[in-house]
Formats: C-alpha cells, structure tokens, sequence
C-alpha cells in the first residue's frame, strides 16, 4: 500500500494541534486562573501566568523528549507529538512573555531556547548523522560482500589448479 505523503503531513499537523489543545485545557483545568479582584488580583495573576508558562515549559520539554524517542517507522506520530510540543513552547513562552516578572520571565524564555536547541541538534544533526553512518556501514558491508564472493571465486580457482598439479605429479 502506498503512503499519501501529503496526509502524513496533515495528520502530524493536527496531531500537534490535539496535543497542544490538550496540555493547555489540562492545565488550565487543574490550575485554573484566579479571580480578578482589584490590585491584589493583577498581581496573583501575573503569578499565575508565569507559574503556567512553566508548567507549561515542562510539559513542552517531556512532549519533545518523548518524539525523540519513538522509532524511526512511526514518523508520523513523532513528529505529530514533536510539533505538540513545539506548539506548547510557543504556548508556554507567550504566557510566560504577559508575566511582569522580568528576570523569572527572561529565565523561562532561556529554559525554553535551551530545549529547543537541544532537542532540535538531537531530533536533526544527530538523527542525520545516524543514517548516513548506517548507509555508509551498509554500503560498506555490500563492498565487502564484493569482494568476498570475488576472493573465493579466485581461490576456488586457485584450489582447482593446485589440484590438477597434484594429479599430474602423483599421476
């Protein structure tokens, strides 16, 4: 059966938009924003913001570590899972971003690069890396078949001419 590359490609974009819907409403339904009540209130809900921008962030790191580790053959829900995660960061640093504690916040924002970096050169370069050696063992593996099935043709030959001596001197 062939694969509708195009599908795949949607699928993993929804998948990533279920994702992110699903930490935000899990969050907001365990940790619900608080009631507006006058100066107090302004300030419990930048606290509140920046306390979901980390949660937030957490979830964003587990949802990009878990792609990292499912096999290369569901390439769909990876990077279905990966976009979630994505999402959830960009979710994340925007609420962390409405917070008016500037060194927390610059701190999440940080947190947040840093894991995406990280998780970028693993789920990129590193995975890049892997199957280029894995091609390159590959190929190196049919070379050496090769030339393996060449040396024993040519002993094989060899052997059949020692032999022949042999008879002709005993004879």
């Amino acid at each position: 059966m062939r694969t509708n590359g195009a599908l795949q490609i949607i699928f993993a974009f929804f998948l990533g938009l279920v994702v992110v819907a699903f930490v935000g409403i899990g969050v907001n339904t365990f940790y619900p924003e608080p009631p507006y009540t006058g100066q107090e209130g302004m300030d419990w809900n930048s606290q509140w913001r920046l306390v979901t921008g980390i949660i937030l962030l957490v979830c964003a790191t587990l949802l990009l570590a878990v792609s990292l580790f499912l096999p290369e053959d569901q390439g769909v829900l990876s990077n279905g899972i990966l976009l979630g995660g994505v999402f959830t960061m960009v979710y994340a640093v925007g609420m962390t971003v409405t917070s008016d504690r500037s060194v927390l916040r610059f701190g999440v924002v940080a947190v947040a690069l840093v894991v995406t970096i990280a998780i970028g050169y693993v789920k990129f370069v590193l995975a890049r890396r892997r199957r280029e050696a894995g091609a390159a063992r590959t190929a190196g593996e049919e070379g050496a078949a090769a030339v393996s099935a060449d040396l024993a043709g040519r002993l094989a030959v060899v052997e059949g001419k020692l032999d022949a001596l042999a008879r002709a001197l005993h004879g």
